[in-house]
């Protein structure tokens, strides 16, 4: 049974590295990530001029991406009505609306987007809505989600009350086949910023799947490496996902090699001194920013609690 799989992978393998692949032609490694991570650092500081400069380096440079928790359209869009580019700054919400199903809803919530909504041309913007939320809709693969929300269900139903050592084995191995079909048949890995996924609010399915490569066994690592970082590279996976799966199955050593774990010290990590060439190899921010990332939205969570009296 195990050399029936292997077979099949290696032709699948084979396949996949012979089909021509999206965005092929971009570096988003060399070109993109690093001034995404800079901008998103700069917007957080309010620094709005240096995060849109950055971010239109990096659109120039590899076609603009969705990132979940930086969401370039949106920074761009803020930071161009902030400097004044109100046309500019109505594109960016456009894209948004259009081409990731975000809803009008969602300007109105935030304080500074609700106002690009006296721009002129947002009357064209929410008559063309409901046009666009059916195209992107039509683009949305309902069976994918459903089938993503159920290896998330059959992935945590092994682990939720106590681990079945056993169990997961099996239901792992599954999970990984199907999610290769997944990333040979649509060129991804599975995520909210690719149509055919759609985003949060499409239906009650909850296709976020990333937990699923933390659980993959080391003598799979090498198969699954190089399948990663080709699609990181691409801009067609979340960039975290290479040092996700480097640093799981160091776990039981408890000395990585991403630093992607919170909380740890230099002496948990291997080459500490060269720790940022590494991570920038594979797609990740510096440790620095995702430091300041996460004490960020540990401030922000606080001040919540403060103001809701929680």
């Amino acid at each position: 049974m195990k050399i029936k799989i292997l077979f099949f992978l290696l032709i699948s393998v084979v396949g996949f590295s012979q089909k021509k692949k999206i965005n092929e032609e971009y570096d988003y490694i060399n070109n993109y990530y690093q001034f995404v991570y800079q901008a998103h650092y700069e917007y957080l500081n309010e620094n709005y001029q240096k995060a849109y400069d950055l971010l239109k380096t990096a659109e120039k440079n590899c076609p603009l991406l969705n990132q979940t928790g930086i969401y370039e359209p949106k920074i761009l869009a803020e930071c161009a009505f902030r400097l004044g580019n109100k046309k500019e700054a109505l594109k960016y919400a456009t894209i948004l609306v259009k081409d990731y199903g975000f809803t009008l809803s969602f300007f109105e919530n935030d304080t500074i987007l609700n106002q690009i909504k006296k721009v002129k041309g947002w009357s064209k913007l929410e008559k063309k809505e409901p046009k666009f939320r059916k195209e992107y809709l039509s683009k949305v693969d309902f069976n994918l989600r459903k089938e993503l929300n159920q290896m998330k269900i059959d992935d945590q139903s092994v682990r939720t009350n106590g681990y079945d050592e056993q169990k997961a084995k099996v239901i792992d191995s599954i999970n990984q086949l199907k999610l290769y079909r997944i990333v040979v048949d649509y060129d991804f890995f599975p995520e909210y910023s690719f149509n055919q996924v759609g985003n949060y609010n499409v239906d009650n399915y909850d296709p976020e799947i990333s937990v699923l490569i933390m659980h993959i066994r080391s003598n799979k690592a090498d198969f699954w490496k190089p399948i990663l970082l080709d699609l990181i590279r691409r801009g067609r996976a979340p960039a975290r996902l290479y040092g996700g799966l480097s640093d799981s199955i160091l776990r039981s050593n408890g000395v990585f090699d991403y630093g992607i774990y919170q909380n740890i010290g230099k002496e948990n990590i291997n080459d500490y001194e060269n720790l940022d060439k590494r991570r920038i190899a594979v797609g990740l921010p510096t440790l620095a920013y995702q430091n300041f990332v996460y004490e960020y939205w540990q401030k922000e969570f606080e001040k919540y609690k403060e103001q809701n009296g929680n």
